[in-house]
């Protein structure tokens, strides 16, 4: 098989990143990270605003060593927001189907400059613009491509390649083509009416996979790109594939990286900053902070915190913190009489971790009861940067869940929806 060499960057572990290696992971891909560990050096915000060249720099460097091997191939793709559907084998025999020699993803929009958009070449099907988001070549021309022009760390990645394939002479010498119609390469983007799920055929007794299908171009892509705002039409996809959920197992992929902490002492334990919200009479608030009282966590290891709006319970507060208050690090409590906003509460308990140096904060409404003592244990084991509860009506199309969102903001039903909210589906739960 042809020797591939597959770069990504990216400076730190965010929950994008640790996607795009679980999704490499499942396919046997090995990236090679660049940038891991160091200051991000590509702009203030390549979201919005140009930036990324230091993407080219570090590929550059990084193919140095590779300079006299003319047979390998370079995949590069972004490293937050991709997700890797199929394998290499897959990828390089659509690739070599193309004839190119230097292949970049298309997407809908000529970003960053638009004026630039009349000289592109006319085509009859797909995705008229490159996106710098994912690419595949030969070493030899990628390295040409590389080198044809320099650039600062700041300035911006898309625009370079885009330069560079406006050139149509150099567009030529270099055999450099976009995957038009998304046989590889799916920049999201644009194309969110395009995409949907579909669910492989599968013998009986085996467990079925998800793939992703282009309904406009009728073509399977291999790499996902969430590119600008479409990550959050990435993020539901993700929760299939590749391999991440099936009917007998669920969601594949919830338990990675979770952590064990049952034979962690006391001392060793994460410190945990508990926000307690009441902001209105709630009626039994007296067994409700009993039970968090009840949570089977060190209370040497709990900074409390109470923001209490409403005077009929200032006197269960009060025996609550005189019986149980000097068995936690500290207890801070906001009192009606303080006239402290729930909006300005909620931000200074944020504010009170931080000082405090807490490692997780745990929010809790007065209307929220914690049954089960051993909640707070398994949610720190999950391991995750955030994790909500999702509360239904039992019988009813009714949650604090929707799945989707409007190009607005605001909320929308996914295709899901229905089988996540009657635990028919589950992509992360814990029981």
């Amino acid at each position: 098989m042809i020797d591939v060499l597959v770069f990504t960057v990216a400076t730190e572990a965010k929950d994008g990143f640790m996607r795009y290696m679980d999704s490499a992971k499942e396919v046997k891909i090995k990236p090679i990270v660049l940038g891991f560990g160091q200051q991000w050096k590509g702009g203030d915000d390549i979201r919005r605003k140009p930036g990324g060249g230091w993407k080219i720099n570090l590929l550059k460097e990084a193919l140095v060593p590779y300079k006299d091997d003319k047979d390998k191939i370079v995949l590069f793709t972004d490293g937050y927001d991709v997700i890797f559907v199929d394998g290499l084998k897959e990828i390089i025999q659509r690739f070599q189907k193309t004839n190119a020699r230097v292949l970049f993803g298309a997407e809908s929009y000529c970003w960053p400059d638009p004026e630039l958009a009349p000289k592109y070449p006319e085509i009859k099907e797909g995705k008229r613009f490159l996106n710098s988001g994912m690419y595949i070549g030969h070493i030899t021309e990628i390295i040409d491509l590389l080198e044809r022009d320099t650039i600062e760390d700041t300035a911006d990645d898309q625009l370079f390649f885009t330069k560079a394939y406006l050139d149509e002479d150099y567009r030529n010498k270099i055999q450099m083509k976009l995957d038009h119609k998304s046989e590889i390469f799916q920049n999201i983007n644009g194309a969110t009416m395009d995409l949907e799920i579909f669910k492989s055929e599968v013998k009986e007794g085996a467990t079925e996979t998800y793939y992703v299908k282009n309904l406009v171009t009728h073509t399977e892509p291999l790499i996902l790109h969430g590119n600008g705002p479409s990550k959050t039409t990435l993020n539901y996809i993700g929760n299939y594939v590749p391999n991440v959920w099936n009917s007998k197992e669920g969601c594949r992929m919830c338990e990675n990286r979770q952590i064990d902490l049952k034979d962690k002492p006391a001392s060793k334990l994460p410190i945990v900053f508990i926000a307690i919200f009441i902001e209105l009479n709630t009626p039994f608030l007296e067994e409700q902070l009993e039970k968090i009282h009840a949570l089977e966590y060190p209370k040497e290891r709990i900074h409390l915190f109470i923001h209490n709006s409403a005077k009929y319970h200032a006197i269960h507060v009060k025996n609550f913190t005189e019986k149980y208050g000097s068995e936690y690090i500290s207890v801070k409590q906001i009192t009606p009489e303080d006239g402290t906003a729930e909006w300005t509460a909620r931000d200074l308990s944020l504010d009170q971790c931080l000082a405090k140096n807490c490692d997780l904060y745990f929010s809790v409404d007065s209307i929220a009861h914690i049954d089960n003592p051993h909640t707070l244990r398994l949610l720190i084991q999950q391991n995750r940067t955030v994790v909500g509860p999702m509360l239904t009506r039992p019988g009813k199309a009714w949650s604090n869940f929707w799945g989707a969102l409007t190009k607005d903001g605001f909320y929308a039903r996914s295709n899901d929806y229905m089988d996540i909210a009657h635990n028919e589906k589950s992509m992360f739960w814990i029981k």
